[in-house]
C-alpha cells in the first residue's frame, strides 16, 4: 500500500554504485564540451558482455580479462536490474584476483561493488576495506558501504579519508545519500541538483550515468511531493536512457500521489518490463490495477512479488517484510525477517521495519521501542513518521501522534492524506 512504503531503497541502491564506475572527475572550467552525448545503444551491454567473455575464453589466466568482463557484468546488471549478473561479476572479479592481486585494485573494488549488489556486506566492506589501503579512492566505497549497515559516523569518516572533491560526481552523490541519511533534506537536494549540473557539462558520461543522476533528483523531489519537478526529472532521465527503469518507477509513484492510475499502472507495467526484479514497481502495479478494478490483475502482481523476493532472500526482505506487515498477514514470518534483518544491519529502516511488524502484531510498546531507535537516527522521510504517528496513536499518545502527523504533511503534503485514505 501507498501508506508505509518507503523510499525506493533497493531499487536504488542496486543502481546506486553505477555512477561509481564511470571514472566521472571534476567538473573543471564549467564550460560545456562541443561534443553531444553518445545515444543510447541498447546493444552495447550485451556486446561488451560478449567480447569480454571471448577475451577471457581465449586467455584464461589474463587478470585483466576477467576483472574487465567483471565490469561489464556490472555494466548490464545496472542496466537490467539482474542481480544473476553481479553473481557472474562477483565470480569474475574473485578470479582476476586469484590470478593477480599485484596492480588489480581495480578487480578487488569490484568484488565489493558486485558484493554489495548483493546485500553481502560483512564481505563487501572487506573487500572494499582493502582496496581503500591501495587506493584513496575506494574510501568512498567504503562509506557507501557503511551506509548500508547504518555506521553514519564511520561513512563520515571514509569520506574525509577521500580525495575527492565537491565537484566530483561520485563524490557528490555519496555526500547527498549521507545528508538524506542524516536529515540534512535541503543539503542532499542542492548537492542532487548541483550533480545534474555536472551531468549537464560533461556529454562524455555514459548515457546511463546521465540518467541514473536525474532520476536520483527525481525520486528526491517525489518523495518530498514536488511532483512537477521530480517528473520532469525523471523524464530527463528516459530522455536520455530510455530503459532507465527506476525513472519509470519514479513516474509511476508520482501518478499514484496524484491518484492517476492509469498512468500509474501504465508506467509500473513499462518499469516491471523492462526490470522484472522490481519489487517497488509491482506493488504500484499491483495497486493501480486494483484502483481500476482489476482484483484478479492485482492478485496475479501480488504473487509475483511474492515469488521474486522468496526467490532472493536478503536483497528484498524488507519489501516483502512491509508487503505482509501492509497486509497484515504471516506477521511471524515477517518478524523472524525483520529480526534478521536487522541484526545483519543497524541502519534506519531495520528498526523502522521491525517496529511497523511489531505495531501490526498488536506489540505497542515493542514497535514505540524500535521507532525510538529509527528517528534517533534523523532521517527525514514521509513514510517514517508515519509509522512514528500511527504507533503513538496506538499508545495512546494522541498529541505525540498528531506533531508526527503535522510533520508528514511538512515532508510530502501528498502522503497522510493517501495513508489515511488506506
Amino acid at each position: 500500500m501507498m501508506s508505509t512504503r518507503q523510499h525506493l531503497g533497493v531499487i536504488l541502491l542496486v543502481g546506486f554504485h553505477a555512477v561509481m564506475l564511470t571514472g566521472a572527475g571534476p567538473v573543471g572550467t564549467g564550460e560545456k564540451p562541443s561534443a553531444q552525448r553518445m545515444p543510447y545503444d541498447p546493444e552495447l551491454a550485451r556486446k561488451t558482455v560478449a567480447f569480454w567473455e571471448s577475451r577471457a575464453g581465449k586467455d584464461p589466466m589474463g587478470f585483466l580479462e576477467w576483472r574487465e568482463l567483471s565490469a561489464a557484468y556490472l555494466a548490464r546488471q545496472r542496466e537490467t536490474g539482474d542481480i544473476a549478473d553481479a553473481v557472474k561479476a562477483k565470480d569474475a572479479a574473485r578470479r582476476s584476483l586469484k590470478i593477480s592481486e599485484k596492480r588489480n585494485v581495480q578487480a578487488r573494488i569490484r568484488l565489493a561493488r558486485a558484493l554489495l549488489t548483493q546485500h553481502r556486506f560483512p564481505e563487501a566492506l572487506e573487500a572494499a576495506t582493502k582496496a581503500a589501503a591501495q587506493d584513496p579512492s575506494a574510501n568512498r566505497l567504503v562509506a557507501d558501504i557503511q551506509m548500508e549497515l547504518g555506521e553514519l559516523d564511520a561513512a563520515e569518516r571514509a569520506l574525509a579519508a577521500d580525495p575527492a572533491r565537491d565537484d566530483d560526481l561520485n563524490f557528490l552523490a555519496l555526500r547527498a545519500r549521507l545528508d538524506e541519511m542524516k536529515g540534512r533534506g535541503d543539503a542532499a537536494l542542492r548537492r542532487w541538483k548541483e550533480a545534474c549540473e555536472f551531468i549537464e557539462k560533461r556529454p562524455d558520461l555514459p548515457a546511463e550515468t546521465a540518467a541514473w543522476t536525474y532520476t536520483m533528483l527525481g525520486h528526491t523531489l517525489i518523495d518530498r511531493g514536488r511532483l512537477d519537478e521530480g517528473e520532469k526529472a525523471c523524464r530527463e532521465a528516459l530522455d536520455v536512457f530510455p530503459v532507465d527503469y527506476r525513472a519509470m518507477t519514479g513516474l509511476a509513484e508520482a501518478a499514484v500521489w496524484r491518484k492517476d492510475w492509469k498512468s500509474a499502472a501504465s508506467w509500473s507495467k513499462k518499469a516491471v518490463d523492462a526490470c522484472p526484479q522490481n519489487p517497488e514497481a509491482i506493488r504500484l502495479l499491483a495497486e493501480s490495477l486494483e484502483k481500476l478494478g482489476d482484483s484478479k490483475g492485482a492478485t496475479e502482481q501480488n504473487d509475483r512479488l511474492a515469488s521474486l523476493c522468496r526467490s532472493f532472500p536478503r536483497i528484498y526482505d524488507r519489501h516483502w517484510v512491509m508487503f505482509l506487515a501492509d497486509q497484515g498477514r504471516d506477521l511471524d514470518e515477517a518478524l523472524t525477517i525483520a529480526l534478521k534483518d536487522r541484526e545483519l544491519r543497524n541502519d534506519v529502516f531495520a528498526s523502522d521495519t521491525l517496529a511497523w511488524v511489531y505495531y501490526k502484531m498488536g506489540k505497542v510498546s515493542e514497535a514505540e521501542k524500535w521507532m525510538a531507535k529509527a528517528l534517533s537516527k534523523g532521517t527525514q522521510t514521509a513514510p517514517l513518521y508515519y509509522h512514528a504517528g500511527m504507533i503513538a496513536k496506538s499508545a495512546g499518545d494522541s498529541d505525540r501522534a498528531n506533531a508526527y502527523f503535522a510533520h508528514v504533511r511538512d515532508l510530502n503534503p501528498f502522503f497522510k492524506e493517501a495513508a489515511d485514505a488506506n
